[in-house]
């Protein structure tokens, strides 16, 4: 293993602010002088070997003279041929790499042969690093260790460093990491910086030795102190990460600059990973870039690829995808396994290239082989999606497996989805809220996210909204948009955690700002409704429309519910449908059902029961109440299916099972009344009091009338006319009906109130209740709670009638033959029997 070589500190730009020392130049100029003089000196003492090979490093080295390589072959060559063993070195170096004198490794490794059979310890050495490299004779790695050994055992420092390393990699010897531990001792005891170094590393990461990190630092210090540069850069870690020794993010900076001043590639690019960030030091991205530049220039495939990053990303230079690309192959093809998950996932995206999905797994694969678990990640979707490959859950689910045991992140997202869904595995919703957590605990917010998720619907444990909101509050404080949402529903509903619509806003705000189509949809509705910020109805609909252009199925059918109805907006039924029919066709269910109500009411397009069943149906295929219910219904009457009561039943279970109200009232009808299933009104009463407790309306009606007749269960006039009042309250028109007429006829313990009934029948009006239009046209007929108004009495006989009221049609019949009002002849009682349960 060739040893780290100092070199001199780089040119600058010209922009560096020198701070003078003027004594310190008198001295270095005397010391220039003094060398300058020394080197005269020593030319008049050429003859001798000693001093020629002085000259030839003075050449090389640019030592009192100008460098001249060509020079330093000439004296390292008349040093040679006098027998200087360190001649005969030096100038089998220059043949090895060509400096001074034509490439020629063969004679290099010849030179360093001859020097080493005279037992000169550093041509030995040398003659190892050409068999472990191959450079000028055939690679030997057993030969190299040979001869590092023989080296070694004469204690010369270099050889037994490198010993070692072949005892730490097993180049040539078998692996022995505490073979390695003594070697370095031995060569530490010698004070080699290199060594040194190396078993820092050995006890920090307990190879062959205990761990112990104090140590460690203890010995990168004393190899640092001696200008070693990657021992500099390794103390610079330590003080980074807080291993052995208080962090000091000032210090490592300090230690950094001085390796980087030796243009060691490692600490360049760490250096500048600091700067990126302002990490120690204030942020510079452009002089970040400029030393991923430099180590990169040494083929430092780390630097290599960060300085692709910043091409990517446009980070402290102008963005140039292609020219990140182009370096994110350079590493790749060198071997480096994040350049190669880079220039994968570039190819997946066609980020600076053109799409390529099959060579993006190549890359991805070679990632992978190395243990790079983002790459791992990558494939696993790869895998489940059929990308550039052939789609393989089973597979996709290995890939996670492997990244997670990696202990990355995502991947453990990835995994715990898959046994979330039973993609690849059987699903284990336990196992996946499991990994979940792990994840978040380790700093991922998709993970933590998904959490609190599970906690909120309860995958994989008992519903506990109080469970989900620190694990939102997690994810939410570093931006992780989906978080950020989720955590606004809960404190706009108070679940979980205190309500606070202010906060719910500036979350899905946060969220929308980073362009998260659901929290653009949420905020929309905030405004429309005016939670936790002014009412802004058009503001709403701006929202609504932004994330609908997104494609955000969502908000496609907010805004065409909005074009719909004219809020916010001018009503435009033909821009309402078009949303609608948007949100539709990505099977959003909400517009299914709407657009089915519009052909079934008939009153914003034609009636057409064919196109409103199917639209239903296409809902209640997504296992959606409300549109399993308008199927339900569809089947009960017949209208755009073949009349199937039974299936309406089943229909109206499928929803009602689901707790949708408006199902279980429609469930609980049909047993009372016997319609597709055998009657049976206790089970009716179970459904109505399903209903009743999330306080429906209609659930409260019914339930009210089974109470006061006593239909499946005993009877209890109080609570039923609690009940009924309830209903009323709401606006339920069938309630008021109901209770105008126990008014009207002083039934169920109520007084005959006849202002009462009249007022009660009059808030019917609008909601154009058949009943309630004629009981109030007979308060009018008969100046029953209000003045007799014979005109007013025939008008709403009249509207009644045209709404297929019976009673009505006969008494305008009545009416319109006769001057002279008259009372109704079928009674309260005959009309409440004759209407019981008519309303669906």
């Amino acid at each position: 293993m060739p040893e780290e070589r100092n070199q001199s500190w780089p040119e600058g730009d010209g922009q560096n602010v020198v701070f003078v020392n003027t004594a310190l130049i008198w001295r270095a100029m005397e010391k220039v002088q003094q060398s300058q003089a020394d080197f005269q000196a020593l030319l008049e003492q050429a003859d001798d070997p000693a001093v020629s090979y002085d000259l030839g490093m003075r050449y090389a080295q640019g030592d009192g003279v100008e460098a001249d390589s060509a020079q330093a072959v000439h004296w390292f060559s008349q040093a040679a041929e006098a027998g200087d063993l360190r001649a005969v070195d030096a100038l089998g170096r220059c043949y090895l790499s060509g400096e001074g004198v034509e490439l020629d490794p063969p004679r290099g490794v010849e030179l360093f042969r001859q020097a080493a059979e005279e037992g000169y310890l550093p041509a030995v050495c040398d003659l190892g690093l050409c068999y472990e490299g191959g450079d000028g004779v055939e690679a030997d790695p057993a030969r190299a260790a040979e001869l590092y050994r023989q080296a070694a055992e004469e204690h010369y420092a270099p050889a037994q460093c490198n010993l070692a390393v072949c005892y730490l990699n097993g180049i040539g010897v078998e692996e022995d990491e505490a073979q390695a531990v003594e070697w370095l001792r031995q060569a530490a005891e010698q004070e080699f910086p290199r060594a040194l170094s190396l078993l820092g590393v050995c006890l920090e990461n307990g190879m062959g030795v205990e761990a112990d990190p104090v140590q460690a630092v203890s010995y990168y210090r004393k190899s640092a102190e001696k200008g070693y540069a990657p021992a500099q850069c390794n103390l610079a870690v330590c003080y980074l990460s807080g291993v052995g020794l208080e962090q000091d993010e000032a210090l490592a900076i300090q230690w950094l600059e001085r390796a980087a001043s030796q243009e060691f590639p490692r600490a360049q690019s760490i250096l500048a990973d600091c700067l990126q960030i302002g990490r120690g030091m204030e942020q510079d991205k452009e002089r970040a870039v400029a030393l991923y530049q430099q180590a990169a220039e040494h083929n430092y495939l780390p630097a290599v690829c960060d300085l692709g990053l910043c091409y990517e990303c446009g980070d402290g230079v102008e963005e140039d995808k292609a020219r990140a690309v182009e370096l994110y192959r350079q590493a790749a093809e060198g071997g480096y396994a994040r350049a190669q998950c880079n220039l994968g996932f570039c190819l997946l995206n066609g980020i600076g290239t053109e799409v390529d999905e099959a060579q993006a797994v190549e890359w991805l694969k070679q990632a992978a082989e190395q243990e790079f678990p983002r790459a791992l990640d990558l494939l696993g979707s790869c895998a489940a999606d059929g990308t550039g490959m052939e789609a393989d859950p089973v597979q996709a689910f290995s890939y996670y497996q492997q990244g997670a045991d990696l202990g990355y992140p995502p991947a453990m997202v990835s995994l715990g989805l898959c046994y979330e869904r039973g993609q690849g595995v059987e699903a284990d919703p336990a196992q996946a809220l499991a990994l979940y957590c792990q994840a978040g605990e380790r700093g991922e917010p998709a993970g933590a996210c998904n959490a609190g998720y599970c906690y909120l619907v309860g995958i994989g444990t008992p519903v506990d909204p109080a469970q989900a909101v620190p694990w939102l509050e997690r994810s939410a404080a570093q931006g992780f948009p989906r978080a950020q949402s989720l955590l606004g529903d809960c404190l706009q509903a108070g679940r979980g955690t205190e309500q606070d619509q202010a906060r719910a806003v500036s979350l899905y705000q946060q969220a929308a700002d980073q362009g998260y189509l659901p929290a653009v949809c949420d905020l929309g509705l905030c405004y429309e409704c005016g939670d936790g910020v002014e009412m802004d109805k058009p503001k709403a609909v701006a929202l609504y429309r932004r994330a609908a252009e997104s494609g955000y199925a969502r908000a496609q059918c907010n805004l065409g519910f909005c074009l719909l109805h004219g809020l916010g907006t001018e009503t435009d039924i033909s821009q309402a449908l078009e949303w609608l029919k948007r949100a539709a066709e990505r099977k959003y269910p909400r517009a299914l059902d709407l657009l089915g109500d519009c052909y079934w009411n008939g009153d914003v397009v034609q009636r057409d029961d064919q196109a409103a069943a199917a639209y239903y149906r296409q809902g209640a295929e997504e296992d959606y109440p409300p549109c399993l219910a308008s199927l339900g219904l569809c089947y009960e009457l017949g209208r755009g299916v073949p009349e199937d009561t039974a299936k309406a039943v089943e229909l109206y279970r499928q929803a009602a099972e689901q707790g949708y109200a408006y199902a279980q009232c429609n469930l609980g009808y049909c047993y009372l009344s016997g319609i597709g299933v055998q009657a049976d009104s206790k089970e009716a009463v179970i459904w109505f009091q399903k209903a009743a407790d999330q306080g429906h309306a209609r659930g409260q009606r019914l339930l009210g009338r089974c109470l006061l007749r006593g239909d499946g269960l005993p009877k209890d006039q109080e609570r039923g006319l609690s009940l009924l009042q309830s209903a009323a309250d709401q606006g339920y028109s069938y309630a008021q009906c109901d209770l105008g007429i126990y008014y009207l006829e002083g039934r169920y313990g109520l007084p005959q109130d006849d202002q009462k009934a009249f007022s009660l029948f009059s808030q019917t009006e609008q909601q154009e209740i058949p009943a309630g239009l004629y009981y109030l046209a007979q308060c009018y007929e008969q100046g029953r709670g209000t003045a007799p108004d014979a005109g007013r009495a025939l008008s709403l006989y009249r509207k009644s009638a045209q709404l297929g009221d019976e009673d009505a049609q006969e008494a305008l019949k009545r009416l319109e033959n006769s001057p002279t009002p008259q009372k109704h002849t079928g009674g309260v009682l005959g009309w409440f029997r004759r209407r019981r349960g008519q309303s669906k």
